[in-house]
């Protein structure tokens, strides 16, 4: 399924049509629930993507909205039909916590990854010796370090991608902190030197040398959903559980996070230096 099709993208490009329309109008949410005999509740639902839109409500609130032109009509609910597809992501939902499975979907379609990591190499980067490690060192069952190695290997089927791009600074810890064996480490180095040389990622190393920037407190990852306005969703690690704070609860932080980023990338050695670091920590691996 291409990015123009994935039912998240369907279901976003959507709901922006519908919100869209009401604000023409300068209608609340209240008043389009009680021309339609509907609870506020609802059209909240709708409108923030927790519930889904069938195609009589659908057509319900075009028609409210003076939408009759039938290839426009045709067109929304069509829209409505894809994002009701099942995505791979759906297949998790007993396994993982349903933010989880939100985030999954959100990335699988996102057009840009903004990523920055301070104490491990970027989960869309990990060889696969290097998620098992992870996995294994987690507390997890048999099953469940499966199933995640399984997962993360089918999040980074994006980076084949050449419409979607990506960004990643890692800082030069990340190089050195072996989380596999000697042969497993060498690997995940040369995994790292073989991606950032893909055409749709960039890879900066952020150097020990550049001292301390308030971004270094915690590792993020900003994806750019669409090339719409400030739609973005946002992920910060913590050590209780990553937090996720979506485009519409999360705006101010969005931004906030996209400015420390770029602080960060002004910071960070260019791209091109970048082969040259994961060399220097390959050679420092041989000399052991």
């Amino acid at each position: 399924m291409t990015r123009a099709q994935t039912p998240v993208t369907s279901q976003r490009r959507l709901l922006a049509a519908v919100r869209e329309a009401r604000d023409t109008l300068r209608l609340t949410q209240k008043e389009v629930a009680e021309a339609l005999d509907w609870s506020v509740s609802k059209i909240i639902r709708i409108e923030n993507g927790s519930v889904g839109l069938s195609t009589t409500d659908l057509k319900a609130l075009l028609l409210h909205y003076g939408i009759t032109d039938r290839d426009r009509v045709e067109t929304y609910v069509r829209l409505a039909r894809e994002s009701k597809q099942p995505g791979w992501w759906d297949e998790y939902r007993r396994a993982f916590k349903p933010e989880f499975v939100r985030f999954l979907g959100l990335e699988a379609s996102a057009v840009t990854v903004r990523q920055f990591q301070l104490l491990l190499v970027p989960g869309l980067l990990q060889a696969p010796e290097y998620i098992r490690s992870l996995m294994e060192k987690g507390r997890n069952t048999p099953e469940e370090t499966e199933r995640g190695i399984e997962v993360r290997l089918i999040r980074q089927r994006r980076l084949k991608d050449l419409e979607f791009t990506h960004h990643f600074i890692i800082d030069e810890s990340v190089l050195y902190r072996r989380v596999t064996d000697v042969d497993g480490w060498r690997k995940q180095l040369a995994h790292l030197r073989e991606v950032a040389e893909q055409p749709n990622v960039t890879l900066q190393v952020f150097p020990f040398t550049a001292g301390y920037l308030r971004g270094l407190r915690s590792s993020f990852q900003l994806m750019e959903l669409s090339d719409q306005m400030n739609d973005y969703f946002l992920t910060v690690e913590q050590p209780s559980g990553d937090v996720y704070f979506d485009e519409a609860a999360g705006a101010d932080k969005s931004e906030e996070y996209l400015k420390i980023f770029y602080q960060l990338e002004e910071a960070a050695l260019p791209p091109e230096e970048t082969p040259r670091m994961i060399d220097k920590a390959l050679a420092r691996l041989e000399e052991e």
